[in-house]
């Protein structure tokens, strides 16, 4: 299983110059970026997450999303997208758009989410 993390943003240069613009001069952000990332590149803790999980993490920008993900799962991005083998029900939702934000930037509570939305699913 896959875990997908799906950022409100592109990766392309103008993308980010977007993003970037959009978060110092209209105080708008992407909760899935504020929970991996600082300033300066990919949070130590969330790197810790990752390494202490039996799940394998995917980090992904709109722009670069799987061909087959059904376009229902990413109309509101930011959101975290399980993918598995079964061809049937292949990607699911996990977590969504307002339950990131409800993180408020705390890996802690992130992971915490993620692993009780496991458990019911």
């Amino acid at each position: 299983m896959k875990i997908l993390c799906i950022y409100n943003a592109s990766s392309t240069w103008v993308g980010e110059l977007s993003y970037l613009f959009g978060k110092i001069f209209e105080n708008s952000s992407c909760s899935m970026c504020d929970l991996s990332h600082s300033l300066t590149g990919i949070k130590k803790e969330w790197q810790e997450m990752e390494a202490d999980s039996d799940h394998e993490y995917r980090l992904l920008h709109s722009n670069d999303l799987p061909t087959d993900i059904p376009p229902s799962l990413i109309k509101y991005l930011p959101c975290v997208i399980r993918e598995t083998e079964d061809e049937r029900a292949r990607f699911s939702l996990l977590i969504s758009r307002d339950q990131l934000s409800g993180c408020n930037g705390s890996i802690t509570a992130f992971s915490a989410l993620l692993e009780r939305t496991l458990k019911v699913s």
